[in-house]
């Protein structure tokens, strides 16, 4: 009985260690050399709504520095991370504002906790950001757990992806106002990010996020100086 048992923990010991190695793979692929990657994003129920996730690696700082772009290609937010032994950390977080005249604003947020993706992913965390805007003070809350490996189409094809559940809470906090919704996040090896699907209560429809191509650099800037 007793080699039994622990014939089981080693076996489990072994598949935790192969599932810790692999979801880092199914995270932003990092380069040894410095890379941009463009992401084009598109809502499945409406393709009007586009966005463009500018992802930089650079090796020598461990950084990956994301610039996310909406479909007129005004900036909305910036995430810069760290990776490290354990996971993707947060280290600087900015919203923008723009007005009628097109004059973006950057709103720079204060980071509270940090981890955004963590590579054993078999159990609850979460980053959060402090930030003040034009209609007062903000806390926002990302809670996030791992949820196995599922067969997804996007697109027409088939990927195996690693399934994140995410939990939102943003809090006014001069007006004691809490609004809260939920995303299912995908991640697919050697990708990153393909697809979300998210609900937000006062919407009818899901918002279903889907990867239709990966630019270069070049390309996209060319897009934007011809749109």
């Amino acid at each position: 009985m007793r080699i039994y048992f622990n014939l089981i923990l080693i076996l489990a010991a072994t598949f935790s260690c192969n599932a810790q190695g692999s979801l880092k793979d199914f995270y932003f692929p990092f380069s040894k050399k410095t890379e941009t990657k463009v992401y084009k994003y598109i809502d499945k129920n409406d393709s009007t709504k586009i966005e463009y996730w500018k992802v930089t690696s650079i090796p020598e700082t461990k950084e990956l520095k994301t610039v996310s772009y909406d479909a007129d290609f005004n900036i909305y937010n910036t995430f810069d991370e760290v990776i490290t032994e354990n996971g993707a950390e947060l280290v600087a977080y900015s919203d923008f504002e723009w007005n009628e005249k097109g004059e973006g604003k950057e709103i720079k947020a204060k980071v509270i906790d940090k981890d955004v993706y963590k590579w054993d992913g078999d159990k609850e965390y979460t980053y959060s950001v402090k930030y003040l805007n034009k209609y007062g003070h903000f806390y926002f809350k990302k809670k996030r757990a791992e949820s196995g490996i599922e067969t997804i189409t996007v697109k027409g094809k088939e990927y195996k992806a690693v399934k994140l559940k995410d939990d939102y809470i943003i809090l006014a906090l001069d007006r004691n106002v809490e609004h809260r919704f939920h995303q299912d996040t995908y991640y697919v090896k050697d990708l990153g990010m393909i697809k979300y699907k998210r609900k937000i209560p006062v919407q009818h429809e899901y918002i279903e996020l889907e990867l239709v191509e990966i630019l270069s650099e070049r390309q996209f800037e060319k897009i934007r100086a011809n749109r």
